[in-house]
């Protein structure tokens, strides 16, 4: 037999023909007409070598080779109708899925406690595991199933992936309370006198966005220190006279010994976005849980644009 040319109408056609002993009534249950069910007991008879079906009186009955094929057949043809059938909806009461969401520290700082407590909330027996996204593979990642949607800024694109936007952020201004200069904004002078701390995500460098800023209106500032990661830098501003620009959500989780200021000049803001697969778009388990995360941010007061 050759798997190749097998039509698996005719499978069903055999299922058919077992239960019913009669080429018409088979015919009637299958919606095709009696010859054609002929024509296909035929075919059946010579794929497989044997009668199948024999005459005894008015009846037809099964040969023992049929009998044989019965119930393997009947279990066949419901797998074949289980890879076929749509996927069963998702039970956040009951599920246990994993799920991986990757993202920055500054991310997973804004959002993870409450986001967890939202998940479980919603689907007490899932695990979540907030992942780091590293920019270098980020989409090996999603592809490969490490992670099953990231968190990235508007500046990050992945050709292929699918997004969904989150919400823009912007920068402000954030010294410690009880700063020297006092509690007002600074204005643009008073701003680059000040000694400042940035964020370098790659590690040790000392410009950014906000020295191209003011590269722009003719100004520069005063980098002191360069650190690798926002979560890094509040505790060094709330203990020294040293500033910083931050996100500003971001900035608002860091306490109340920050003051959060405007900044005296324009600064492009960015947006967080969600990215994910193409492979896992319609999986229900993976839908349920980005809606999930996109309804937190939307409904969590100071995240919500």
């Amino acid at each position: 037999m050759d798997l190749k040319t097998l039509d698996l109408n005719l499978l069903r056609s055999l299922d058919a023909l077992l239960d019913e002993g009669s080429v018409t009534a088979a015919a009637r249950r299958v919606g095709v007409s009696q010859p054609a069910m002929s024509a296909q007991l035929a075919r059946l008879r010579a794929l497989f070598g044997d009668p199948l079906l024999v005459a005894s009186g008015r009846r037809m009955v099964p040969s023992l080779r049929a009998e044989a094929l019965r119930d393997p057949l009947r279990r066949l043809l419901q797998d074949l109708e289980g890879l076929l059938r749509t996927q069963a909806a998702f039970e956040p009461a009951t599920a246990e899925n994993t799920f991986r969401l990757g993202g920055t520290d500054h991310v997973h700082a804004m959002l993870s406690g409450g986001l967890v407590s939202h998940l479980r909330r919603l689907a007490p027996g899932i695990r979540l595991a907030m992942m780091p996204f590293r920019s270098d593979r980020a989409w090996l990642d999603l592809e490969s199933g490490r992670l099953d949607a990231s968190i990235v800024t508007s500046f990050v694109t992945l050709n292929d992936a699918k997004a969904r936007p989150l919400l823009q952020e912007r920068f402000v201004f954030a010294q410690r309370k009880g700063h020297p200069r006092g509690a007002t904004p600074p204005d643009l002078g008073g701003f680059c006198a000040l000694d400042h701390l940035l964020i370098s995500p790659e590690g040790g460098g000392f410009v950014g966005a906000v020295d191209r800023a003011l590269e722009q209106i003719g100004r520069a500032r005063r980098v002191q220190v360069s650190l690798p990661s926002f979560l890094l830098a509040a505790p060094v501003i709330e203990t020294s006279d040293l500033v910083c620009v931050f996100p500003e959500r971001l900035a608002m989780t860091c306490g109340a010994n920050l003051d959060i200021l405007p900044l005296p000049f324009e600064l492009d803001g960015f947006g967080l976005q969600m990215v994910w697969h193409p492979r896992c778009h319609n999986d229900p388990a993976q839908v349920w849980f980005r809606t999930a995360v996109v309804d937190y941010v939307r409904q969590t007061p100071g995240l919500a644009a």
